[in-house]
């Protein structure tokens, strides 16, 4: 695949990240709050009967803007988080080539993981779970209803200070990054170069490829991704380490405890992989196609 312009790849992988968040975050607030749900937990989240009966309940108590609860911060950071994502592993893909290095594209994509993780995804989701965590049922005492997204980005530092309210469950989160997008890159490259290893891949190939690159990845970080959410939710602060909450939760409720919301989570991860990678092939020749006339 010839070398891309790391800017392009940049644009393109914003706008392809911005429009699959529309389609799939229902799926993420389901996954949050059945991940929140177990016997460790101080704060319940009063969904214990599956994702239908979360998504049933939800809208039918609070409409289909309900299912949306938490989703600003990811309309706000979707952007950024693919244009990070996506420019890092193909400057890493040309920088191999360069330096005369093996490329790996499970490597590449580890580390551009890993700075996607560090710099937009661990606030993004602190944001995001804890405005989910906090509109569950179970949940009496609401920390920020009626509160607008910077009002509650604002309460949170007010509450927790800028680094353990935004930057809580950082670990997990750089370490979730760098395994699904390892995963991702080196399955969605590796499934188009056998298929289609001369020319550019078809949409439906593209969505194929990403989306079973993606619930693959999505299965196998599940349980990092669980601790990630509940070091991040608002009972963060009973657990001495994200080791520690693992093994409360498997105390709890055992080791199948931590693949709480697998389902979910491997639906929309598959929506949402296969979506962006084949809108980012889509995007990105109409990107090149401006920037050539420019």
């Amino acid at each position: 695949m010839a070398k891309r312009n790391t800017l392009r790849v940049g644009v393109a992988g914003a706008a392809a990240g911005s429009i699959e968040i529309v389609c799939t975050y229902p799926l993420e607030f389901a996954k949050t709050q059945l991940q929140l749900e177990h016997g460790a937990a101080a704060t319940h989240t009063g969904f214990k009967r599956g994702t239908i009966d979360c998504l049933v309940r939800t809208a039918r108590e609070h409409g289909v803007r309900g299912l949306y609860k938490g989703a600003t911060p990811w309309f706000v950071f979707a952007g950024p988080r693919s244009a990070v994502r996506f420019a890092t592993f193909e400057y890493l893909r040309g920088a191999a080539e360069r330096w005369g290095i093996r490329r790996s594209e499970f490597a590449c994509g580890l580390v551009a993981g890993a700075v996607e993780g560090m710099l937009t995804q661990t606030p993004m989701q602190a944001i995001q779970i804890k405005l989910v965590h906090d509109a569950s049922p179970g949940v009496v005492n609401k920390r920020f209803a009626g509160m607008g997204f910077l009002e509650s980005v604002a309460a949170i530092v007010r509450k927790d200070g800028f680094w353990n309210g935004l930057y809580c469950g950082v670990g997990p989160a750089v370490a979730k990054g760098a395994v699904t997008n390892g995963l991702r890159f080196f399955g969605y490259h590796g499934i188009v170069n056998r298929v289609s290893p001369r020319d550019k891949p078809s949409v439906a190939l593209s969505m194929t490829a990403g989306g079973l690159a993606g619930a693959f990845s999505a299965v196998v970080s599940q349980p990092i991704d669980t601790v990630k959410a509940n070091m991040m939710g608002l009972d963060a602060h009973r657990y001495k380490s994200s080791w520690d909450c693992a093994w409360s939760i498997i105390k709890a409720d055992g080791l199948v405890a931590l693949w709480n919301g697998v389902g979910p989570r491997t639906g929309r991860v598959f929506l949402e992989v296969g979506l962006q990678f084949s809108l980012f092939e889509q995007i990105f020749s109409l990107v090149d196609r401006i920037f050539d006339k420019a």
